[in-house]
Order: structure tokens, then C-alpha cells, then sequence
């Protein structure tokens, strides 16, 4: 498998994990929705708003070096619909900018600023991995604080994904 094939792999798997999140999450009632519970951003709709926001920071730094707007302003997303609405359409940028890709590509090393302004230069294909890390940490997170409400979530490390997607297929190598 090549570096390309991993990380086509590990957005699908990005996509499908946040998809059941948004599900799991359209459960819960507005309260429960944006109670303090104690993760890293407070509630179930404070990480999920930071995990999108993540998202379409990263990928504007990808295609140009700079987020347009600090990580902060993403964190003051509210509501399951709209923020449904910004990871579809994170989702679907993300979609186009990884089938974008070729090989030498993942290798370039990216000049971009944090949301802070502090110039950093990293490898693209580690930034690219970071993000769907980034993303598996604060939905474990959510997770946590569904359970706690008494709603916990499905299953969503990585092998269930590889699973379902590859169900009447055979063995996905």
C-alpha cells in the first residue's frame, strides 16, 4: 500500500467516524447537546465544532499556507444543524482536495502559520495524518461525554470502518 492509498484510506475513515458522531449526537436533546461535561472544548457540540473547525483550517493551509480565520472563531459554531452543515461541507472539500493528490505531493514540505501566527514547516502527508489523529482523539472525547448522559455511541476505531467497507469484498489488503 502506498503513502497515497493510506491516507485516501485514513479521510474515508475521518468522514465515516465524524458521520456517526452527527448521528449519535442528533439524539441528544439541545441541553444535552451543548452541556459542560468536562471534554477538552466542554460539550458534545463544543468538540465537534472544534473538530470541524480543525479541518477546514488544515485543509486551507494545505492549498495556501494560511487559515483564514483563528481556530477560536470555528469553537463559536452552535447548533447540530449548522455545524451537520459545516462538516458536510469540510467533508466534501476534503473529498476533492485528497483525490487531488499524487504521491510527490505528500512528500512537499508545507510553510504554513498557526492560528496564533507562529511559522512552522512540516512534511504534508504528517499534517494530513495529524488531522484524522487530531479528529480520532476529541471523538473519543465526544464519546465520553455521550455515555455519560447516558447515550454512548457506537464503535468507531478504525478496523469497524475497514469492516463495513469492505463486507462482501473478501480481505482488503
Amino acid at each position: 500500500m502506498s503513502k497515497l492509498e493510506l491516507i485516501r484510506g485514513l479521510y474515508e475513515y475521518n468522514e465515516w467516524a465524524n458521520n456517526h458522531v452527527l448521528d449519535a449526537a442528533a439524539a441528544l436533546t439541545e441541553d444535552e447537546f451543548s452541556r459542560k461535561q468536562g471534554a477538552s472544548f466542554e460539550s458534545v457540540e463544543g468538540n465537534l465544532a472544534h473538530i470541524m473547525g480543525a479541518q477546514v483550517i488544515w485543509l486551507e493551509r494545505w492549498m495556501g499556507g494560511s487559515n483564514r480565520r483563528p481556530v477560536l472563531e470555528f469553537q463559536k459554531t452552535r447548533g447540530l444543524s449548522t455545524i451537520r452543515e459545516a462538516f458536510a461541507e469540510s467533508h466534501d472539500r476534503l473529498r476533492a482536495f485528497v483525490s487531488s493528490l499524487i504521491d510527490d505531493r505528500l512528500d512537499e514540505i508545507l510553510a504554513y502559520k498557526d492560528s496564533a501566527g507562529r511559522p512552522h514547516e512540516r512534511v504534508i502527508w504528517q499534517l494530513m495524518a495529524h488531522v484524522v489523529n487530531h479528529g480520532t482523539h476529541h471523538r473519543a472525547e465526544t464519546a465520553m461525554a455521550m455515555a455519560s448522559l447516558g447515550k454512548p455511541m457506537r464503535e468507531l476505531d478504525y478496523v469497524f470502518f475497514e469492516l463495513e467497507r469492505g463486507e462482501g469484498q473478501g480481505v482488503r489488503r
